[in-house]
């Protein structure tokens, strides 16, 4: 007579050759017998799901689970089924339930892991691939994955170090080199990127993110031509990436290429749709616009929705009528600044924006960063370029009165709260001014926004404490248009200088924004501004060097005689 492990060695034998009907009526044949068999209930539960049916095959593992609660092997294949149905928490759980049972299964601590990462529990997953490079000190992807997880975590010190055992274990594996190059990315090593994403390029000669990486490297190190060169190449290998082409945008600006800059640019909307305030209104073709308005609306960035701004006063010239939907804060200043243009607060909801007092006479509507593509395509399309913004005439008489003894008011701001690299420390940029402006008779006035105590205790800088340049945009830009002369980094208060006209200094990093351009002592947008730039990336202190050197002539032009000296800078 046939015992009951004959009958599992005969179903084992059917299941092997692929004969799963026969192996799995065998496997019930013995349940039926022993309903408790738990190889029986294992053996099942893989047939069933060899055939297709992974409800079924959970339903025996779960009966297997209850008949051997410490069964690690159990749990790790329920939780794979659960996890192929998409059911990752529960595949989580059950994975973690195997390592209950038993820690050392390296296996299932990586799945586990993979699973975790996924899902943006991270330091559970970087904890478990920890585990595994412990149990498995070879395996280059334990490695690999848990630099993945730091990276994401922002560790990228530790990241990398953990990136670097995982290239050495496996030279010729992608995924570490490529995020190794992310995480040099991050931390700014621009070389390692370059350098990361090569070695992504010979292993795949087709990533689009390779060259996308060597590209933006070399953007960042201001060698836009090679970046752009890059950005060809992706481009040939994915022709409809419109995030390439907006990155080849930004380096197309950079070098001055305004007519394939705009055009790249305005690939943007194909991944994220325009701001858009009335859903049924077209999107502006640059065509001629007898009857009704163009609604023009402004996005995110006040220094950005300036700049923009400065077209507004071309299309009025085309007779083209506007309404121009702009942060809150800017309204009162544009109101004045732009005559004939309807000028109205941006609202967040969607809604609002929608509301028919906005729409109602409009026949297109155009997001106001799209406008240079129209409207400023060469070179020669910036011989309409002026000062546009007008500051209320009483606040800025007002302030100047109150710094009447002074020879010369020069407004300082030093920082950005968008970007470090962009900012000075107010003590270094002082220290280098103070020469040339105690020859000058002038008095250093805070222009800058979101100041703190430290600096409002900085001697020798005055405060006008009744605006705040934050809030208060509009007197903001009086106190500006009060200055004989300002001396800023990249931030709102350069657009603010630029756009009134006033004499201005700006000091810019080795990259900067687009619309300063790489070379050259001046940007189109701002004839009245006077640009300094790094010579080498994060150095300062050449700037500041040439900034002391220009206020003192100012200082030996103009002999102390106790007048003001204006704005003959």
């Amino acid at each position: 007579m046939a015992t009951t492990g004959d009958v599992l060695r005969l179903a084992a034998d059917h299941h092997t050759a692929g004969r799963l009907n026969e192996a799995m009526a065998l496997y019930r044949l013995v349940l039926r017998a022993d309903p408790v068999n738990t190889d029986g209930w294992r053996l099942l539960g893989k047939a069933v799901t060899a055939a297709g049916d992974r409800k079924a095959g959970l339903a025996c593992l779960r009966r297997l689970i209850a008949l051997c609660p410490a069964d690690a092997s159990a749990f790790a294949e329920c939780a794979a089924l659960l996890a192929d149905q998409g059911d990752e928490a529960g595949a989580v759980a059950a994975y973690g339930m195997a390592l209950r049972c038993d820690p050392l299964m390296a296996h299932v601590a990586f799945r586990r892991g993979m699973l975790l990462y996924r899902k943006g529990a991270l330091t559970q997953a970087e904890a478990a691939f920890r585990m595994v490079a412990l149990l498995v000190p070879e395996l280059a992807m334990a490695y690999i994955n848990r630099g993945a997880v730091l990276h994401a975590q922002g560790c990228h010190e530790v990241a990398e170090l953990s990136l670097a055992r995982g290239r050495r274990l496996a030279p010729d594996a992608m995924e570490a080199v490529l995020d190794s190059a992310l995480v040099a990315m991050a931390q700014g090593r621009l070389s390692d990127v370059e350098r990361h994403g090569g070695g992504v390029i010979v292993l795949a000669p087709n990533s689009v993110q390779g060259y996308a990486l060597v590209a933006n490297a070399r953007v960042h190190q201001g060698r836009p031509q090679g970046g752009i060169a890059l950005y060809d190449r992706a481009l040939q290998i994915e022709p409809d990436n419109s995030g390439l082409r907006v990155n080849r945008g930004v380096a197309r600006l950079l070098l001055g290429d305004m007519t394939g800059g705009w055009d790249d640019l305005a690939t943007r909307w194909q991944t994220g749709a325009p701001p858009e305030v009335g859903g049924s209104l077209p999107h502006w073709s640059g065509a001629a616009i007898p009857a009704g308005r163009l609604l023009v609306v402004g996005q995110p960035g006040v220094g950005d929705e300036i700049l923009f701004a400065s077209l507004i006063p071309d299309l009025t010239e085309a007779g083209i009528a506007c309404r121009l939907a702009c942060d809150p804060r800017l309204v009162p200043l544009l109101r004045r600044s732009l005559p004939g243009t309807e000028v109205v607060a941006r609202a967040d909801s969607p809604s609002a924006m929608a509301a028919p007092a906005l729409v109602a006479d409009s026949v297109a509507q155009v997001p106001v960063s799209d406008l240079p593509r129209h409207l400023r395509r060469r070179p020669e399309d910036f011989v309409r370029q002026r000062p546009y913004l007008a500051a209320d005439p009483h606040r800025v008489a007002a302030l100047r009165a109150r710094h009447g003894d002074a020879r010369l008011c020069v407004g300082l701001s030093w920082r950005s709260v968008a970007s470090e690299s962009r900012s000075l420390a107010l003590e270094q940029l002082a220290t280098a001014l103070a020469p040339g402006l105690a020859a000058a008779g002038g008095r250093l006035i805070s222009l800058q926004y979101g100041i703190n105590d430290q600096e409002r205790r900085f001697a020798g800088l005055f405060h006008e404490t009744s605006i705040d340049p934050s809030s208060d945009i509009d007197g903001f830009a009086a106190l500006v248009a009060a200055m004989d002369l300002v001396i800023t980094i990249d931030n709102t208060t350069a657009h603010i200088a630029g756009g009134l006209g006033v004499p201005a200094w700006v000091l810019l990093p080795f990259v900067p924004a687009w619309f300063w351009g790489v070379t050259g002592p001046s940007t189109p947008w701002y004839p009245n501004l006077r640009l300094f730039r790094q010579a080498i990336p994060g150095d300062w202190i050449g700037v500041l060097v040439e900034v002391a050197k220009a206020l003192r002539s100012i200082g030996m032009a103009s002999p102390m005689t106790g007048e003001r000296t204006g704005r003959a800078l």
